[in-house]
């Protein structure tokens, strides 16, 4: 295995950015002229040192998430105990609770059956929980302010069941809870029920949060090296220390993702990966990228309305129905392909029909082969119609190669809310609808959001709804 202590591994197994298809002299005047990003070159370096002073501070926590020596040992000590007691984990949380777990176990081996329940549909949460032994189950309850309705929904539903079925003494050590260290409605009942229990550090929000025992206690459960997530996260923190645009990979990407937006009208960003294992890295980035640029004013409460549109596509399937939208619709997208060049493994194809032209050339290549191929053509016919396109190339999709995305992405946007003169780590615009949820399910003191509720239904009109 490869030692992620000698820099010829870590160099090995190096990300690479490749932006030639962002700019001005591939596509035309669809791309980024070089002249721009030098106008904005000395922004970013101030932005960069502004970071740079806030993680000294302390206010940028999640920049310090691949050292968190004490809390890995803690979080492995607790896998180990939950591997030997049970069968299954299952994550019970939503949002950054649940798609950087989805993400990690989607695309690493595992050896250990791990169920996410992610959403309250009664049908699925009722499938999932019927098919379970819940003596051999653990669930990790995960929710940072103990208040998610869906999470705690769910949580009250299985403490229900596992007490009726192992009893009062027997059932808490079926529950690991992942919350913040100090306060909130779960952090109260850990301490009143003394289940078992790992920190979400503070200062970091859901969707930043797939480094801490969020993501890596469940990673660890299901037997992933989560060192070697923590190692390919560190190493982009090493290659993101430049201030200078040019030599920074995560600023690179903000810059150009931002003049793509502001400048060439391009306000949807796709990513496009060209492996199944990273579907769900693609969902996570929409949340990421969503959440954090999607903001209606700026730091200084200036009317903004920004951010780019998150999008989720998937090589070579997609070929097959969006790329016609990307190559001759509206041009407001940008592409981000990920593209594997080792897929860990190689399905050769036979060799038959020789005499038919269009089939016979396929016999001798391989699946990997063929996937990799359609990346390569359909960036390049991507950039023939003048269509920006970003190309991540991962040697092999591995802990560290995903870890590095991770951080590559985090360390991304935030550059990229210091261009928008936005906050990327708060989230105002989803309060409302929590708060008009809590009162049409009766929470005490937020009885005038239920009333508004049934004062829209009573002001629709009928003629309106068919």
């Amino acid at each position: 295995m490869p030692d992620y202590r000698r820099r010829a591994a870590r160099e090995a197994m190096s990300v690479r950015l490749d932006v030639n298809g962002m700019m001005a002299e591939a596509i035309g005047q669809a791309g980024v002229g070089e002249d721009e990003l030098k106008a904005v070159a000395p922004r970013v370096s101030e932005i960069g040192h502004a970071l740079r002073g806030r993680r000294s501070a302390g206010e940028l926590p999640f920049y310090e998430l691949p050292y968190q020596k004490e809390t890995v040992a803690r979080i492995k000590a607790l896998a180990v105990e939950v591997r030997a007691e049970t069968d299954a984990l299952v994550v019970l949380g939503i949002g950054g609770s649940a798609l950087g777990t989805k993400t990690i176990v989607g695309a690493l081996e595992t050896d250990r059956r791990l169920l996410i329940a992610d959403n309250v549909d009664p049908w699925t949460f009722g499938k999932l929980i019927d098919g379970l032994d819940l003596s051999r189950t653990t669930f990790n309850v995960i929710s940072k302010s103990g208040e998610t309705a869906e999470t705690m929904a769910q949580f009250l539903i299985v403490r229900d069941l596992l007490l009726r079925q192992l009893g009062a003494v027997d059932y808490a050590k079926h529950m690991v809870i992942t919350t913040d260290p100090d306060g909130g409605a779960l952090r109260q009942i850990v301490h009143d029920e003394g289940f078992r229990d790992l920190p979400i550090p503070a200062g970091v929000g859901g969707r930043f949060s797939v480094l801490t025992p969020v993501g890596l206690f469940p990673a660890a459960v299901s037997g992933i090296k989560i060192d070697d997530l923590l190692a390919g996260a560190a190493w982009m923190d090493t290659r993101c220390q430049d201030v200078a645009v040019a030599r920074n990979p995560a600023h690179l990407l903000a810059a150009l993702l931002y003049l793509a937006d502001t400048r060439h009208k391009q306000n949807i960003v796709v990513m496009m990966p060209y492996t199944d294992r990273l579907t769900w890295l693609a969902a996570w980035f929409a949340q990421l990228w969503a959440e954090s640029l999607g903001k209606g004013e700026t730091v200084d409460g200036t009317p903004a309305h920004v951010g780019q549109t998150p999008l989720a596509a998937l090589g070579a399937t997609d070929q097959h129905s969006l790329l016609q939208l990307f190559t001759e619709g509206p041009a407001d997208k940008v592409i981000i392909m990920l593209r594997v060049e080792d897929h860990g493994r190689e399905l050769p194809i036979p060799a038959a029909y020789t005499d038919l032209d269009s089939l016979g050339y396929l016999g001798g290549a391989g699946l990997g082969q063929l996937l990799n191929q359609e990346q390569r053509a359909t960036e390049l016919a991507l950039i023939k119609q003048g269509r920006p396109v970003i190309t991540l190339t991962l040697p092999q999709l591995n802990a560290f190669t995903l870890g590095q995305l991770f951080y590559l992405f985090e360390a991304a946007v935030v550059c990229a809310g210091g261009l928008y003169h936005i906050n990327p780590l708060d989230q105002p615009g989803v309060q409302e609808s929590k708060r008009l949820t809590y009162g049409q399910m009766g929470r005490k003191g937020y009885e005038d959001k239920r009333a508004e509720v049934e004062a829209w239904a009573a002001r629709k009109r009928k003629e309106y709804v068919l």
